[in-house]
């Protein structure tokens, strides 16, 4: 009854995260993603991707999760939310070249880049990645309140 009641809820906020419910939310037109999709099965979990400008992106050129990920059946059937991981996850220094097996070039002009590299107040010491510019799409971390424990 409890896993019952878990998925009924976690399913319910998957809709109202994507406005399947409440409609479409200001500035949202077309890009929406439809939670219910071949994706559905991350959404469960990864809520939060479904309004991601990154995976919209990708979700509208027919580029699924499991086309960068694998299927991750495990991943996605695991109860114990986050002890397996996906069948491919991206360590920082091999974003770039997964990025660069479909996007061959990146014909930004250098002063964008740079511009977007200060507004993020990225560090000059790491170099940068598609990810800094282009959308985090990974799960943070909680963070701990200071001075609370």
């Amino acid at each position: 009854m409890i896993r019952l009641f878990f998925c009924v809820a976690i399913t319910l906020g998957v809709f109202l995260e994507a406005g399947c419910v409440l409609g479409p939310q200001p500035g949202e037109g077309e890009d929406r993603i439809d939670p219910t999709s071949v994706n559905a099965a991350c959404y469960v979990c990864h809520m939060t991707f479904v309004r991601e400008p990154i995976s919209k992106i990708h979700f509208k050129a027919k580029v699924t999760c499991i086309k960068c990920h694998g299927l991750s059946a495990g991943h996605a059937n695991d109860e114990d939310v986050g002890a397996t991981k996906p069948d491919v996850i991206f360590a920082r220094n091999q974003i770039v070249p997964m990025c660069m097996k479909c996007h061959k070039h990146h014909d930004v002009p250098s002063a964008a880049v740079v511009a977007r590299f200060i507004e993020r107040k990225l560090s000059p010491e790491v170099p940068p990645v598609c990810t800094d510019c282009h959308g985090k799409h990974r799960i943070e971390k909680p963070k701990e309140e200071s001075g609370h424990e």
